[in-house]
């Protein structure tokens, strides 16, 4: 539980630092990653204690079961494909972090949260 405070303080901190460019440059696609770097401190901060996992799909971070494996590979199918997308149009290494920090932050929120759950940390 220690890890998703840490992370959610994090991308609450994030949150601010977006919010400070937002109010510099006044571009509407800020606002959307501000939502998405909330709404990944809320996934983290908002978790339900689950007595015992269902099914476990994780021994560590290594997958064990099917469900596991094919969250991993798309999970990082998903990551390249926002890569390959964001990277598309950028014109500087900073502008390619700005725009694929917020969906990254979401991800690693979701991922963290799964990987909680099926892997009974939390029941402990």
């Amino acid at each position: 539980m220690f890890i998703t405070r840490v992370l959610g303080v994090l991308f609450l901190l994030l949150c601010l630092y977006y919010l400070r460019i937002f109010a510099l440059r006044q571009e509407p696609l800020t606002v959307v990653q501000m939502a998405a770097l909330l709404c990944a401190a809320a996934i983290l901060f908002l978790q339900d204690r689950p007595e015992r996992p269902n099914a476990i799909w994780f021994r560590g971070w290594r997958p064990v079961a099917w469900p596991g494996w094919v969250v991993m590979l798309g999970g990082v199918a998903l990551m390249l494909a926002v890569f390959l997308i964001v990277d598309r149009d950028s014109h500087s290494v900073t502008d390619t972090l700005h725009r694929i920090v917020p969906t990254y932050s979401l991800l690693a929120a979701l991922t963290v949260k799964l990987w909680y759950e099926r892997t009974g940390i939390l029941a402990r």
